[in-house]
């Protein structure tokens, strides 16, 4: 037994399954739209830091995982103030959260 779809307009149809259609690559593409680059990561910060002389201990290391985090430049600001407290300076720990 088959379903048939039967509009009382023209076309209903079609508009239908073009409206199917663009959801679906809504709800596709949203999470790669949504995500981070590929290349950044705490590890590119730390990395970045330890190249530059710095110690990388636990609150380099902390610092740059929020910076890696989503909240863009929310956490670009908590990442570049929590390094310069500890010491980087600030071109060095902009330069390192741009990383993460």
């Amino acid at each position: 037994m088959h379903d048939t779809i039967h509009t009382k307009t023209p076309g209903g149809a079609l508009r239908r399954h073009a409206a199917a259609a663009s959801l679906t690559l809504i709800v596709t593409a949203l999470p790669v739209a949504l995500a981070t680059p590929a290349s950044a990561s705490a590890g590119d910060c730390t990395n970045y830091l330890a190249g530059q002389g710095y110690s990388v201990g636990s609150g380099v290391r902390k610092a740059c995982l929020v910076g890696s985090s989503p909240g863009g430049e929310v956490g670009f600001g908590i990442c570049r103030t929590e390094l310069v407290d500890l010491g980087v300076k600030g071109d060095d720990a902009s330069s390192a959260c741009d990383l993460a």
